[in-house]
């Protein structure tokens, strides 16, 4: 029952063609001044589900190859441990609790939500747009539902995707996603009666037990915007396969265009439930979850081949993350994080640190074990791209020197919050947990250490030793670190909290 209990709660609180031997097009300028670049972000994948740190019942040649011809990163972290955060501070370069898109209570977007990603905050697409790149966004979106949050509205061109999780959008007995919130005393009640259903859905999924639309949006070049829902439910065994073409076919127009180009391919998977095409259905020897990682990896494969195909290869950035760690509580429906400790939802480093890749011009191959965020990935980009400094993006360091020239990065911290709490603060090879606690009903239990731990993450990166009392001058300096972090920001509002309210 507890364990029912935790899936459901889960459910409610986080959410979170082949073109292979197509004629090689000649692009019209093959060495642009402007390069393009590509960010695959997946969901919810586990830091040793692929890659150096691979499953090896999980076959993936294409990041295989991708991590070692660019380079990997082996401390490269999310902004936060579930959805919502995650890609608000990847777009803005800026941490959730300086935006407001964090959650001490509700913390991401449900369908039916009266918010979303502000207005007034400028976002990486927007900058490229700006610069007169071509933006398209394909995948999962997840910052604001209704129309006026949609991509298209913050710097993309194009967005053809699902607005939040595919877990998302389901209705039992007539409570649904959004109003099982309320009244706050019916909550227990309205639980007892949507638990079982939602179980099987989650480990016997149908596609139409979810109503998740597909929506096609575009920008119109006179700043009119047109929106089509064009499936609902979408057919989330096409849906990484969806993606995959139209990506492909936003950068082939691109470069016919002669228009340097931003692609944001924001995968739905691995996030529960567990969908793959009739190809790659049964075959991974990790079982579904393993059959959905390698239609990923055929993806990247693709998107590969048609750089190659369009002979931009040589002029592309492509990063390969995910938003945060392996939903657990999901067993075989899950990734692994292994040796890291715990997973999604929590600020152990199971629950941000992620498998991160870079490929592209003068990047130096190898792998990096400095430390490196997603909210870096603005500055980085913008650098690349020659954009000059920019402003807005408070919390992005450029990483740009590492990648071209194997100087160490600029980054010395990561801060851990949940919602809007530190709970731990990492300093080069060490980091501090003020509070301890699993998600989703999982261990361990709620605890607030004072003094705090301390983690040699070097020696022991599955935190499993606290080596406060041997080394109380490394505590001090390591918490002087997060006293100073605190003191510069400026906690805004919580707008996940308030989403349903006018």
């Amino acid at each position: 029952m507890q364990i029912q209990r935790s899936i459901l709660l889960a459910l409610l609180l986080t959410g979170c063609f082949s073109h292979a031997q197509e004629s090689k097009q000649q692009a019209p300028n093959k060495h642009k001044a402007k390069p393009n670049f590509i960010l695959v972000y997946t969901d919810d994948m586990g830091y040793s589900d692929a890659g150096p740190f691979g499953n090896p019942l999980i076959e993936t040649p294409a990041i295989d190859r991708l991590a070692s011809s660019g380079q990997t990163w082996t401390n490269f972290y999310a902004a936060a441990p579930v959805c919502t955060p995650s890609r608000g501070a990847l777009l803005t370069g800026k941490l959730p609790v300086r935006t407001g898109l964090y959650g001490d209570n509700i913390n991401v977007f449900f369908p039916g939500s009266k918010k979303g990603m502000p207005e007034n905050e400028t976002t990486l697409a927007e900058v490229f747009q700006d610069n007169q790149y071509a933006t398209g966004m394909f995948g999962k979106w997840h910052l604001g539902d209704a129309t006026g949050f949609y991509p298209t509205r913050h710097g993309f061109n194009e967005w053809l995707g699902i607005p939040y999780s595919n877990d998302m959008d389901w209705e039992v007995e007539g409570i649904t996603s959004s109003n099982i919130f309320f009244p706050a005393q019916d909550i227990m009640a309205k639980y007892g009666t949507v638990s079982p259903v939602l179980q099987r859905q989650i480990f016997q999924p149908e596609i139409n037990d979810w109503q998740v639309p597909l929506i096609h949006s575009r920008k119109l070049a006179d700043g009119r915007f047109v929106d089509h829902e064009i499936q609902r439910p979408a057919d989330q065994t096409l849906i990484t396969r969806r993606y995959t073409t139209e990506s492909i076919r936003f950068m082939r127009e691109a470069v016919t265009a002669q228009k340097p180009f931003f692609i944001y391919l924001a995968h739905s998977m691995p996030h529960v439930p567990l969908f793959r095409s009739a190809e790659f259905a049964g075959k991974s020897k990790a079982g579904i979850y393993g059959d959905v990682i390698e239609e990923i990896d055929w993806s990247l494969q693709k998107i590969i081949a048609a750089t190659q195909a369009l002979a931009i290869d040589d002029n592309t950035y492509i990063v390969f993350t995910s938003d945060n760690g392996p939903w657990l509580i999901y067993g075989t429906h899950a990734g692994t994080a292994t040796p890291l400790r715990d997973g999604k939802g929590t600020t152990f480093d199971g629950g941000m640190r992620v498998m991160t890749v870079f490929s592209g011009p003068d990047i130096h191959q190898g792998i990096i074990d400095d430390l490196g965020s997603q909210t870096d990935l603005f500055a980085t980009f913008t650098a690349l791209a020659g954009f000059g400094s920019q402003t807005t993006a408070a919390d992005s360091v450029d990483l740009s020197h590492t990648l071209r020239n194997g100087q160490p990065s600029p980054r010395t911290s990561i801060p851990f919050y949940s919602g809007s709490e530190l709970r731990a603060f990492r300093y080069q090879d060490h980091k501090v947990h003020f509070v301890t606690q699993g998600a989703y009903g999982m261990k361990p239990a709620r605890e607030v250490h004072q003094p705090a731990m301390l983690i040699d993450l070097k020696a022991d990166v599955g935190e499993a030793n606290n080596i406060a009392k041997n080394n109380p001058q490394r505590v001090l300096e390591v918490v002087q670190q997060a006293e100073t972090f605190k003191q510069s920001i400026t906690v805004a509002p919580s707008i996940l909290d308030r989403q349903f309210v006018d």
